[in-house]
């Protein structure tokens, strides 16, 4: 098992964003991961969605607890999603520092993190016939305190690599190196040797300041200095008050193509084992047999055919929607070739120097080449009435207009109210978005979520109130 930890004494420089996201992606790539979160503000939990009154322990009552004991697995740590466990943190655990915080007196008490990582990982306690311990997990990341303490100590003794994520600013800059010296001294007290990997976090390429910053950090710690920069993107923020990773939330954003990037990288460079290809099925934790919801990949056939036989299959794209298709594979394909052979498509203003890495090099200049779309077309005549939400066989069909948003999905009580899972597919021919639902016969609510913003469908007058001030549109769907 592999154990990362991530770092820095200066707040706000995306150090829990990394943490989620970066979890999250190892999740989504067949990884068992563990996050472990060590700082007191316990931003993890609310980042991934986790009740904080519905916690039984946490990572206090574990470093708490004696180092021999056995810890309960189930009371400790909290299934977040498939392949995705989190131990969260608590309040209390800043004054666990303290002279009478019941740890500072202990014996090893910079290791008591290392074994709560240890117990909660095993699946036995003896060795298999490859004199090998086997592990719940395949990946650990911790998330740390933004201050040198005993958390740190801890964090950093239980560590295997060291990730210190640093803004592109000039303050940022200044504390980096302090912070990478601060973690080798750490580390040496523990009797450990590390080699701390600085992260170039929110970083905006369209300042000039950002890139001569950027060019400072690869100067000053060369291979140190991981080849992929996280670029400034508001959907991060967004998706941590959804309480879900950027992957989850909006995967066509800024946001999860850097921390996928990202996760491929140290996939490869921190000797992270990737199951094998067909191991296990990624993602989602509903089953298809729960719940199937399926885009429609167009609405002609609803108009010649009759509605209930609608969307059972996935019928074939229309031939404006075949050249949509094209023009966003011709839009990816020079971001592709870019980033795989490190040129720059663009001139730049000011061109970025290249470190001699021993890594493949990645071009971090990013040129917004996106091409302004006309506005999207009214519904076509022919499927007026079909706008809101209709039961067919099997479920429900949800039809909106074309200039309701650039992003439309639906969050309900059949999908978790998880909007990530229901998104409305766009069918430029008609002016409309549409998305069929498989659901079995009963009484649903739901809202739309319109350029991340919840909003009642206009076109379903159905609505019951939901309890906490506003209301929820209501579909029946027939058995």
């Amino acid at each position: 098992m592999r154990t990362i930890v991530i770092i820095n004494q200066k707040g706000g420089c995306g150090k829990t964003t990394s943490a989620i996201n970066l979890s999250a992606g190892f999740a989504a790539r067949g990884c068992r991961t563990l996050l472990v979160d060590m700082d007191p503000q316990s931003h993890c939990a609310a980042g991934l969605g986790v009740p904080e009154d519905k916690l039984d322990q946490t990572i206090y009552d574990a470093l708490r607890a004696e180092p021999t004991s056995e810890l309960n697995h189930d009371r400790l740590v909290w299934h977040v999603s498939r392949n995705l466990d989190l131990i969260p943190s608590h309040m209390m655990l800043a004054g666990i520092e303290s002279a009478n915080g019941g740890l500072m007196g202990q014996p090893e008490k910079e290791l008591r993190l290392r074994s709560v990582i240890d117990r909660v990982s095993r699946l036995s306690q003896d060795a298999d016939e490859t004199g090998q311990v086997p592990r719940r997990y395949d990946v650990c990341i911790i998330d740390c305190s933004p201050s040198i303490g005993l958390l740190s100590y801890n964090a950093i003794a239980a560590g295997r690599e060291v990730i210190i994520p640093v803004e592109t600013s000039f303050f940022s800059l200044k504390g980096a190196a302090k912070q990478v010296q601060t973690v080798r001294s750490i580390a040496r007290r523990v009797g450990l040797r590390l080699n701390p990997r600085v992260l170039a976090t929110m970083h905006d390429p369209n300042q000039p300041l950002a890139r001569d910053l950027l060019d400072d950090l690869r100067d000053r710690f060369g291979t140190g200095l991981i080849p992929l920069v996280i670029r400034y993107d508001q959907t991060l923020k967004e998706a941590a008050s959804f309480g879900q990773p950027i992957e989850a939330f909006r995967s066509d954003s800024t946001g999860a193509e850097d921390y996928r990037s990202l996760c491929e990288w140290l996939i490869e460079h921190a000797a992270i084992d990737r199951p094998e290809p067909g191991s296990e099925e990624l993602d989602s934790d509903h089953s298809s047999e729960e719940l199937q919801i399926t885009s429609n990949g167009s609405t002609n056939n609803l108009i010649a055919q009759s509605v209930d036989a609608v969307a059972i299959e996935t019928p074939k794209l229309t031939r404006a929607q075949e050249m949509a298709v094209r023009a966003r594979n011709l839009n990816h394909e020079p971001a592709a070739a870019a980033a795989t052979t490190a040129v720059a498509t663009a001139p730049s203003p000011t061109p970025l120097r290249r470190s001699m890495m021993p890594h493949r090099p990645v071009a971090i200049e990013v040129v917004d080449d996106r091409v302004v779309t006309p506005a999207p077309q009214q519904p076509a005549q022919q499927v007026r009435h079909l706008l809101g939400v209709r039961p067919v066989t099997g479920g429900a069909l949800f039809v909106q207009p074309a200039s309701l948003g650039e992003d439309v999905r639906i969050a309900g009580s059949f999908n978790a109210w998880n909007p990530a899972l229901s998104k409305l597919t766009l069918n430029e021919q008609l002016g409309i978005y549409e998305l069929y639902c498989k659901l079995p016969a009963g009484s649903y609510e739901y809202k739309l979520v319109v350029d991340g913003q919840w909003v009642l469908d206009e076109h379903n007058p159905t609505s019951i109130r939901n309890g906490i001030g506003s209301q929820n549109n209501i579909v029946r769907v027939r058995a």
